[in-house]
């Protein structure tokens, strides 16, 4: 693949998320909403979703709010999922524009402001979530990232662990890297940056948008998260094949982002009951979907005939190596990017090392005969 060809793609790519940047910011006219009621020392936020109200990523966000809520009586978090107060992917901006005080969501649904928040959820052929989490709370992923946020107006933490995701729905065969060329495919984040080198057309769509864009043509493929989550979503309903392993979201981590002077306006005792409640949930939903994730793909299988395939080597190799040149120039122009980046890469490089005879040794053991 030759580097002019990856430049051109870049060049556009920059252009775009500079026009959705301006779009998403003139559409988020948010001077209506409902304003925080401060009374007496109590305070009641809103916190906007990313996501729709159904599944485990609606749930988290409940689940969250309800811990807050139950902690104090200083506090009282109102949650309004997708669609319901902002479009889902404008949830960043009602919290810049302080509508809201927080907004759930991944941070590689908010390019069109940053580029650096989506290497804190997720680098392709990068962490598992087991060391995600460690690289967030021990490796100085949250003060990385933070740094990046802090720098838009909003406070970071994580909030949901997804675990390794799949490879995506298909209504074709991958059999190498060809069949990418052209497809029209939802893919966001940094693993769509990638896809884009090999001729796929990457699309940024909401959550409760895949399903009818699959249904309608309008794409031809989704990656979405793991057979819990895909079966709760129907996408077994229009399309037949079910790739793995997920290369492109190895350890997926969401997020609650707060509005920074929100924040930084509460008491001790409030911030930390927000930090261990996302810290909790964060938790939570990796254990979910772990445990969840092996009935839910029998049934995709048995039930619904659907047909498990591995992406071939040949195609993972190709895009193994070509995820370090576009991770590069994805951040060529983003100095706060570069630096979570270096973080990021740091501390793989550390983990792994040691993961190889832990972990993956112990993996491997396990699997003989």
């Amino acid at each position: 693949m030759a580097k002019k060809n990856i430049n051109n793609k870049t060049m556009k790519r920059r252009n775009f998320l500079k026009g959705a940047g301006a779009a998403a910011l003139g559409a988020a006219a948010v001077s209506s909403f409902p304003a925080p009621a401060i009374s007496g020392g109590h305070m009641e936020w809103i916190a906007c979703s990313a996501f729709g109200k159904a599944g485990g990523l609606g749930k988290a966000i409940d689940r969250f709010a309800s811990y807050v809520n139950n902690a104090s009586d200083k506090l009282k978090i109102t949650v309004y999922h997708g669609g319901e107060l902002v479009p889902p992917l404008e949830s960043l901006d009602a919290v810049r524009s302080g509508a809201a005080q927080m907004a759930y969501g991944a941070g590689y649904y908010w390019t069109n402001i940053s580029m650096a928040p989506s290497f804190s959820a997720a680098l392709p052929f990068g962490l598992t979530a087991q060391e995600q989490n460690a690289w967030c709370y021990y490796g100085g992923g949250i003060e990385a990232a933070d740094k990046a946020y802090n720098a838009i107006g909003v406070k970071f933490l994580p909030m949901g662990n997804t675990g390794n995701q799949m490879g995506g729905w298909f209504n074709k065969e991958i059999n190498s890297l060809a069949d990418f060329e052209g497809l029209k495919i939802r893919m966001p984040g940094l693993g769509g940056e990638v896809l884009k080198s090999f001729g796929a057309n990457t699309v940024l769509l909401a959550g409760a948008d895949v399903l009818p864009s699959l249904a309608s043509g309008a794409i031809d493929a989704t990656e979405w998260i793991g057979p819990a989550a895909d079966l709760g979503k129907g996408l077994h309903k229009v399309c037949k094949y079910y790739y793995y392993p997920g290369w492109h979201e190895p350890g997926s981590t969401l997020e609650i982002i707060i509005n920074k002077d929100a924040y930084d306006s509460l008491p001790e005792d409030l911030k930390a009951i927000i930090k261990y409640a996302a810290r909790a949930s964060n938790q939570e939903m990796l254990d979910e979907y772990t445990a969840r994730n092996n009935k839910a793909l029998n049934e995709l299988i048995e039930k619904h005939n659907i047909e498990l395939k591995k992406i071939p080597d040949t195609v993972l190799v190709e895009l193994r190596r070509i995820t370090d040149e576009v991770m590069e120039d994805f951040i060529a122009d983003d100095e706060m990017a570069q630096k979570v980046y270096k973080s990021y890469i740091e501390y793989k490089e550390q983990v792994i090392n040691y993961h190889r005879i832990s972990e993956k040794a112990y993996i491997d053991t396990r699997e003989l005969d």
